[in-house]
């Protein structure tokens, strides 16, 4: 039995998040192995204790989701990132969520495609990112940016 609450869950669950952006904001290339490993348990830490924090709903489900297969594309395997991104995907249209959260899944199913060297899924997987409605502006304008910066692997 575990002595941690959902409130220390909850706590627990955004340090993990926020610390694993400290791999993925730099090149992946710079990364050691032990960083890469670290970032991985830091992303699967953080879903975790999602699962189990206080006042949690899908959108955090799926947000640490979409921060495991960030990971994986980070350390270009697609094919670990892609059937979590379609997972996260399915959960949005399942619960009616839609604007930002439904834009960054379809941008990691993109990533994973391309990273695998499925350029035409790619290219419509981020076109579909490209094409979900976003209402508040700030938010707009963070998703055609992350759209227009890298990793796209082969994909142009």
């Amino acid at each position: 039995m575990s002595s941690i609450g959902p409130a220390e869950h909850r706590t627990l669950a955004i340090e993990a998040n926020n610390s694993t952006w400290e791999f993925l904001d730099r090149e992946s290339g710079s990364l050691s192995a032990l960083d890469s490993e670290e970032m991985t348990r830091r992303a699967y830490a953080a879903a975790y204790h999602w699962s189990r924090a206080e006042n949690a709903t899908v959108i955090n489900e799926i947000r640490a989701s979409w921060l495991i297969a960030k990971v994986w594309i980070h350390q270009s395997r697609g094919d670990l990132a892609l059937p979590i991104s379609i997972r996260c995907i399915d959960m949005c249209l399942a619960n009616n969520i839609a604007d930002f959260d439904l834009a960054y899944v379809h941008e990691t199913k993109a990533r994973s495609l391309a990273c695998m060297g499925d350029l035409d899924g790619a290219r419509e997987a981020k076109l579909c990112a490209s094409l979900v409605a976003i209402a508040d502006e700030e938010d707009r304008k963070l998703v055609q940016a992350d759209l227009a910066k890298g990793p796209w692997f082969e994909l142009n």
